[in-house]
């Protein structure tokens, strides 16, 4: 959990099979967050990852887990990662 003014924040990397299911969900800390930042450019001054969902090709997996091991990704599925306001 993050706080950026008055509200927390949270990550998930999701993980989406072919009938558009939630397979595979990771919850993301925010130092793991700017580790991985950077290998998203479009994300401009959303430094945080937190105001739009982000797709996640096969070729960001290896620099993902290199910058945070404890990442999987599963076959098959379609991944996507974003932040949102915490209840």
């Amino acid at each position: 959990m993050f706080s950026y003014g008055d509200e927390d924040l949270g990550w998930e990397l999701v993980g989406w099979d072919g009938d558009e299911v939630e397979a595979h969900v990771v919850s993301l800390t925010s130092d793991e967050i700017l580790m991985i930042n950077t290998l998203f450019p479009e994300r401009g001054e959303d430094e945080l990852l937190a105001t739009a969902v982000y797709p996640v090709a096969p070729e960001r997996y290896a620099a993902m887990r290199a910058a945070v091991p404890r990442l999987e990704f599963k076959t098959g599925l379609d991944y996507q990662l974003g932040g949102f306001r915490l209840p």
